[in-house]
């Protein structure tokens, strides 16, 4: 039996769910800050007073985008290595002699290797900060 048709099928099914999945949580968030907007400043400070830690912020994390940022980067450091390393191994055919030993690994391997050190830059970046 081929599996081909069962995965395009759960494939198609998983990100509508996804998408739907996205849309409810929205909408929730936006019923909660419009519950929150409409109450009445002493009830909120009955809240804060119940839970000191209790705040709501609308801002944005401005180190939200650090992370796909420095994913992005280090997957473009890949790509330019598996080109590099491509026309430095087979001068003159690029991407045209794909053979199975080096040029997958290398193709592989890059992308994921550098994509993995920009969130390692990332994750060391978010903690001196």
């Amino acid at each position: 039996m081929e599996l081909t048709p069962v995965l395009i099928v759960a494939s198609v099914f998983y990100f509508i769910y996804a998408i739907w999945d996205r849309t409810a949580t929205k909408k929730e968030r936006t019923r909660f800050l419009e519950t929150l907007a409409s109450m009445s400043p002493d009830s909120l400070a009955a809240f804060k007073e119940i839970n000191p830690n209790w705040e709501v912020s609308l801002k944005k994390d401005p180190r939200g985008i650090l992370r796909p940022a420095c994913l992005l980067i280090g997957l473009g450091i890949g790509l330019l290595v598996v080109w590099l390393g491509l026309t430095a191994w087979y001068p003159g055919s690029g991407f045209g002699s794909v053979h199975d030993g080096i040029n997958g690994f290398l193709m592989l391997a890059s992308p994921l290797l550098f994509g993995g050190l920009g969130l390692l830059v990332a994750y060391l970046i978010e903690r001196k900060k």
